[in-house]
């Protein structure tokens, strides 16, 4: 009897570790076959969406909110045509010219079923950000830098950069840490249910 349940614990860990070989294997070469290409990453000003049924009207100003975008292509091989899930980190560096000071802040977001061809991502950055740190009404554009890379299965297949100066050094976006919760995805700011099928739709993590 001890052998018959040794033997069935044997196959049960052999089966177990071929299922887990097979999955390693095929995410390996999935990551392998996958290409991107970024063609865009820029930011931009955009205004409080205005809602007529709003409870409280439309009595306060609209601010204005920092959109970047990320455009860029993807390509998996003939047969494939789909990526499970990437990710995309987002780094973006605000110099604070007054106190010769930079804010670092950084966020990832995940987007599932992603089909070859091309796709447009965004995150914000909310007004009172600007008002806070650099004391203006309105983003401050030409004071970011920005940094994005796009990752299968941990891995970097595409990744761009835009300093706002040459004062900005090198390799900024591998700083640690950095501001939590001033980077935005989509989904969580006034502007989620607009342009619903332009962009990728974010994967929501806890």
């Amino acid at each position: 009897m001890p052998a018959i349940s040794f033997r069935f614990s044997f196959r049960l860990f052999l089966l177990t570790g071929l299922f887990l070989l097979a999955a390693a294997t095929d995410a390996l070469a999935q990551r392998s076959r996958t290409e991107a290409n970024i063609s865009k990453l820029k930011c931009y000003n955009e205004r409080t969406p205005s809602f007529p049924a709003s409870i409280q009207g439309n009595k306060g100003s609209r601010d204005d909110w920092c959109r970047i975008d990320l455009e860029f292509d993807t390509k998996t091989s003939p047969n494939e045509g789909w990526i499970n899930e990437i990710e995309v980190k987002w780094a973006v560096l605000a110099e604070v010219a007054a106190e010769k000071r930079a804010i670092f802040m950084t966020l990832s977001t995940f987007y599932t079923d992603v089909e070859d061809g091309k796709h447009n991502v965004c995150v914000y950055i909310k007004p009172k950000f600007f008002k806070r740190h650099l004391k203006s009404n309105r983003p401050v554009l030409n004071r970011l830098s920005l940094y994005a890379e796009i990752l299968v299965d941990g891995q970097v297949i595409a990744r761009q950069e835009s300093k706002s100066s040459n004062r900005v050094p090198n390799n900024w976006f591998q700083h640690p840490g950095g501001l939590a919760n001033e980077l935005l995805p989509k989904r969580l700011t006034p502007f989620a249910h607009l342009d619903y099928d332009y962009y990728e739709h974010e994967k929501v993590t806890p």
